[in-house]
C-alpha cells in the first residue's frame, strides 16, 4: 500500500503507512489491543458484579470478546448462557427495560457506564 502524503502546513509533510496504521487499528495483537483489553475487563467485572443469580451460569458466562470491526477493534461482551430445558438465551431477557418481574435487573448497561471511570470522564 503506497504511503498517504498530506501537507499539514507551510514546509510540513505527513507521509503514512497506511499498512501500519490499518493493521495498528484493526488488528486484534495492534496497538489499541492493551485498551481494548482494560476496557473489556471493567465492564465484564460491572456485568458479572451486577448479575442477577439464581444459578450462577449467566453470571459466571459473561465473556468478553475482541474481534476486528469496521472501524477498529470491536468488544462483544456477551453471556450465551441458555436455559438448559429449551434452549432460551435467558441473559437477553435481564437486558430488557422490564424483565418478567418488572423490576429492571440490568446488569451490562450500567456496566458500560463504569468505562467513564476508566477514561476519566465519569
Amino acid at each position: 500500500m503506497p504511503p498517504a502524503v498530506q501537507s499539514a502546513g507551510p514546509g510540513i509533510r505527513l507521509e503514512w503507512n497506511l499498512g501500519a496504521l490499518e493493521r495498528f487499528m484493526h488488528s486484534p495483537a495492534g496497538g489499541f489491543r492493551p485498551g481494548a483489553d482494560k476496557l473489556a475487563a471493567v465492564v465484564v467485572a460491572g456485568a458479572k458484579a451486577r448479575a442477577l443469580v439464581r444459578t450462577g451460569r449467566m453470571k459466571d458466562e459473561i465473556t468478553a470478546e475482541i474481534l476486528p470491526g469496521p472501524n477498529g477493534l470491536l468488544i462483544r461482551i456477551i453471556s450465551p448462557a441458555t436455559n438448559p430445558a429449551d434452549g432460551f438465551n435467558y441473559p437477553l431477557v435481564h437486558e430488557r427495560a422490564h424483565p418478567r418481574d418488572r423490576r429492571p435487573h440490568r446488569s451490562l448497561a450500567p456496566a458500560l457506564r463504569d468505562i467513564l471511570k476508566v477514561t476519566g470522564r465519569g
